[in-house]
């Protein structure tokens, strides 16, 4: 799912101006007290807001030794039972960066580079039209890293305009039990919509080159992607809650909510809209797991990751976009927020994020579960930060 943030500066003095002043004019907090105001926080936004049946937040770090967990509301709206600091989840678009990291995998192993094109692992029948400028075919130009860092040209399925017919989340809402096959959510950008530019000339966030990344993969490997995932990523880290999200797998029992248009999508066929461009299901702390993974060196070779984390393609003002992964300088969304250290790491558009702050070594993790959170959710993670980063910890 592609998160379309349009943090700009006024809409950010707006939203936290009232933040920076009691961050700079308030006593520092100790660890109790913080952890109190975020956890009061995270109620008032539950309870303020008929969007969301849940928050869920962790804040891990290194550097201070803190680890927070919160869990606020019930697993979906019409239910009352509660949720906890592992309740599983949609993780929407953070399954671009599991699906970029199993590329750095193979890159490691030899199996692939970056600059392959595409079409040597996929048919010509996959690729048609979907690449096609001013009658030139430019399918046998594109790369790898074209896909994986939105500079293909390819048109996106899921949130981009159609030439003709209902786009996408239109479909879904309309009828939630539809389901689609990777196939059939390229022919869908085959079918009704056209591309955007020539490859590697411009950034556009497209979901259509993940479905493709995803076809790839089991091209490469031989094997379906849930499998993939499953022996490349979940089972190597631990990562005992997560799985990817299909019509045939039974959801897992507390599943939280995930709203779209108001519509909970969370055990609906419609879902499979997501696949290889963020169809995983897990928990916090198993994305605390693959964070941490990511950042200790280990698990990816050190010219694999700085290639994932060059974030070098400009998302929009104040947001870069690399292999998979976001990160947000802060200093650039608004002079305001000058002091607040940038961060990096997976974002989903219904307000779900994974988010390591490097300079401060601390992970921030939440779930939001609502397409109206997109937006919302990083504003909600400035707030908190105000709150973090006045906490004393002895």
């Amino acid at each position: 799912m592609r998160i379309v943030i349009s943090i700009l500066a006024g809409i950010v003095i707006i939203a936290v101006l009232g933040w920076v002043i009691l961050a700079v004019m308030n006593r520092p907090l100790s660890e109790e007290e913080a952890s109190e105001q975020i956890r009061s926080h995270l109620s008032k936004i539950v309870n303020n807001n008929r969007d969301l049946s849940s928050v869920l937040l962790t804040i891990y770090s290194n550097q201070t030794g803190y680890h927070g967990q919160f869990a606020v509301g019930t697993i979906n709206r019409s239910s009352q039972k509660p949720v906890h600091a592992d309740s599983p989840y949609h993780s929407a678009s953070i399954g671009k960066t599991m699906c970029a990291a199993v590329f750095g995998l193979l890159v490691d192993e030899g199996k692939l580079e970056y600059e392959d094109k595409i079409n040597n692992w996929l048919d010509q029948d996959i690729l048609e039209r979907l690449f096609v400028i001013d009658g030139i075919d430019y399918s046998d130009q594109v790369t790898i890293r074209h896909l994986l860092n939105h500079t293909s040209g390819a048109a996106d399925y899921f949130e981009g305009p159609v030439l003709h017919g209902e786009p996408m989340l239109t479909r879904i809402s309309s009828d939630p039990d539809l389901a689609f096959t990777p196939q059939e959510l390229i022919s869908f950008t085959r079918d009704y919509q056209e591309p955007v530019g020539i490859p590697g000339q411009q950034f556009y966030y497209s979901d259509t080159g993940y479905i493709l990344l995803g076809l790839i993969l089991e091209a490469v490997e031989g094997r379906p992607y849930s499998t993939i995932l499953e022996e490349k990523v979940f089972k190597p880290l631990g990562m005992d809650h997560s799985y990817l999200f299909t019509k045939d797998r039974p959801a897992a029992a507390e599943l939280l909510g995930i709203y779209i248009n108001d519509i909970d999508f969370s055990r609906r066929d419609a879902l499979s809209v997501d696949w290889a461009g963020g169809g995983v299901v897990t928990t916090m702390n198993d994305l605390l797991k693959f964070m941490r993974a990511l950042e200790d060196g280990e698990w990816l070779s050190d010219e694999v990751y700085r290639q994932m984390t060059s974030f070098d393609q400009q998302y929009e003002k104040g947001i870069h976009y690399s292999m998979g992964m976001m990160l947000f300088d802060f200093s650039e969304l608004s002079f305001l927020l000058g002091s607040m250290t940038d961060l990096y790491g997976g974002v989903g558009a219904t307000g779900t994020y994974m988010l390591y702050d490097k300079q401060k070594d601390t992970y921030f993790i939440a779930n939001f579960g609502s397409l109206e959170y997109k937006k919302k959710g990083i504003e909600e993670l400035i707030k908190i930060r105000m709150i973090y980063d006045r906490m004393v910890v002895e």
